[in-house]
């Protein structure tokens, strides 16, 4: 698989015309083929009764095979695993949230180069998962290896550590590589509902055209997609020149407009809006917004790069 993207896709050029809609998932929970509270057709259960369209059973080290639970309508649940090679670049281990793999490895005996080709070579994605949590060291323990899709930017359990959000270690990853990755967010859900811990507490919403495993996966690789904790992000119109961003949301008492350096705030002196237009620094490489909503929730654009 190639290096990320130099450009990435705007969700919002994808009109409803065209056939296109969002629809909402988490790419990472666990269940009790690992650590998880909760079976697997119970955890699935759980997120359809929710009104989530997609999902992820990325149990530790081993695959939770799509065939083993029951698959309601058109729910879209997507094979895969969190898989842990062994850190040979002197920081922790590895997590990387791999979709669309059908084939359990041996991870923790393999170089952590070797695991990703191999979940690219059965077709799926790798997503560094929870970079804060993890103590990573974009510089030491990323940039040796090729083959990530993106970055999983915020996550619900490791919030409960302090090490929620991984957004400057996204930011680092993006100004050190010269290039734009997309994000995901989700619970990494471990416990259960009745626990108001790490359920239904942050999401991914993919812009696709069909209810399909590939459009899913085709939308998240893209950046046709964004991660939120509950804020939505209607539009966002770059201007041609990078000049300027107009951005529609939910109600919201900021806007930060994330550049490869510095960046810009939008505000209304503490009152709601919903609509806004920011000034852009010049010559910026890239752009990302983040939506911060009544209660401090907040959703993360994808990057735009703006070259």
């Amino acid at each position: 698989m190639a290096d990320a993207p130099r450009s990435l896709t705007n969700p919002y050029s994808l009109s409803d015309d065209d056939g296109y809609f969002w629809i909402r998932g988490n790419l990472h929970c666990h269940t009790t083929n690992s650590d998880g509270r909760v079976d697997p057709q119970e955890r699935l259960d759980q997120y359809v009764a929710q009104g989530y369209d997609f999902l992820c059973l990325s149990d530790h080290r081993k695959i939770t095979p799509v065939s083993s639970v029951n698959v309601p309508g058109d729910f879209v649940l997507i094979e895969g695993a969190e898989l842990h090679p062994s850190n040979p670049f002197g920081g922790q281990v590895h997590h990387f949230v791999c979709l669309n793999i059908h084939e359990d490895m041996a991870c923790g005996t393999m170089p952590p180069q070797h695991v990703i080709d191999n979940v690219n070579e059965q077709g799926g994605q790798v997503w560094l998962a929870h970079p804060h949590w993890s103590s990573i060291n974009i510089m030491r323990d990323t940039l040796p290896l090729k083959g990530f899709t993106g970055i999983e930017v915020f996550n619900s359990t490791c919030r409960f550590m302090g090490r929620g959000e991984g957004s400057v270690h996204w930011d680092d990853w993006m100004s050190l590589e010269d290039s734009v990755y997309p994000c995901l967010a989700n619970d990494d859900t471990h416990g259960a509902p009745e626990d108001n811990r790490d359920t239904y507490e942050s999401w991914t919403m993919a812009r696709v055209k069909e209810r399909t495993t590939e459009a899913v996966l085709e939308a998240l690789a893209t950046g046709a997609s964004y991660g939120t904790t509950g804020p939505e992000i209607h539009s966002i119109e770059v201007a041609p020149d990078g000049s300027e961003a107009h951005v529609k949301c939910s109600e919201a008492r900021r806007i930060h407009a994330v550049q490869d350096a510095y960046g810009a705030e939008y505000r209304e002196g503490g009152e709601l809006f919903t609509e806004a237009t920011v000034t852009l620094r010049k010559n910026a490489k890239w752009v990302r917004f983040e939506i911060i909503g009544p209660t401090g929730d907040k959703a993360w654009s994808n990057p735009f790069d703006l070259r």
